[in-house]
């Protein structure tokens, strides 16, 4: 056990071309999501047979989390040296952290709920799947260990949602959930341009995750504007399969 890169970040990996990174579905990345996946079936019953009250309360906690999480791993970068302009929550599961605050603190509101189902639930298992921070330490690194839980944080508040039936995506919820995602990837696109980094994986697409479906058949014949183009089309192939799998699964709200 080596602490010696705890605190390394992304830019300062690729940068130095340090070999400290891991391969995606390696034994360690596996072991992540062994624990994490245990983490939700423990969280999630819990869940589900605590009061509404108290669900509320979880509801907040998870929602807070996320926030102070993000604070923290951005004051650390700031301290470390890192480009703070290269962690703005500009991706979706930055965006996410919003989202799912309004969700916990005005639960009477239903969008968010789709938004979270379509989108944010589903990137954050994706990111999960699929992780951008490879070049990193698997297990001893500050923003691996903020990374693995900060998604799991997210998926796991949706399963609770829709496990107990407060969430029931719907077809007008998918397409909410396009255009919104459209709308956020407007100045995550529009920062990437100025800046060269890749917010929502827009710029440039992330390897060795499905985005490569997009590049590959729009990218490749019409450059950046036919991927982002090409990438739409593939977030709204997943939005449909997703409302599949929600109307297969059959959520019902539960009886008390």
């Amino acid at each position: 056990m080596s602490f010696e890169n705890f605190w390394v970040y992304t830019e300062q990996a690729i940068g130095e071309h340090m070999d400290i990174g891991f391969e995606l579905y390696s034994k360690g990345h596996l072991i992540w999501l062994l624990a994490l996946a245990v983490a939700s079936l423990i969280m999630v019953p819990a869940y589900l047979r605590s009061s509404e009250h108290k669900q509320a309360k979880i509801r907040k906690i998870f929602a807070l989390f996320l926030l102070i999480s993000e604070i923290i791993k951005d004051t650390i970068i700031v301290i470390i040296g890192a480009p703070i302009s290269a962690y703005l929550p500009l991706h979706l599961c930055g965006y996410a952290i919003f989202f799912v605050l309004m969700d916990a603190f005005m639960p009477k509101q239903k969008v968010t709920g789709q938004l979270i189902a379509y989108a944010f639930g589903p990137g954050a298992l994706a990111a999960l799947l699929f992780c951008s921070w490879t070049m990193l330490p698997l297990f001893w690194n500050f923003m691996t260990i903020h990374s693995f839980i900060f998604h799991w944080a997210i998926v796991t508040y949706l399963i609770m949602r829709l496990a107990d039936g407060e969430i029931r995506p719907d077809y007008k919820g998918l397409w909410i959930s396009v255009l919104t995602m459209a709308l956020l990837a407007v100045p995550a696109y529009l920062v990437d341009m100025k800046t060269g980094y890749n917010y929502m994986f827009i710029y440039e697409v992330q390897r060795n995750s499905p985005l490569e479906i997009a590049w590959e058949i729009f990218g490749t014949r019409f450059g950046k504007p036919g991927y982002v183009v090409g990438a739409m089309l593939l977030v709204m192939v997943i939005f449909h399969a997703l409302y599949l799998i929600y109307g297969i699964l059959g959520f019902r709200r539960r009886k008390r």
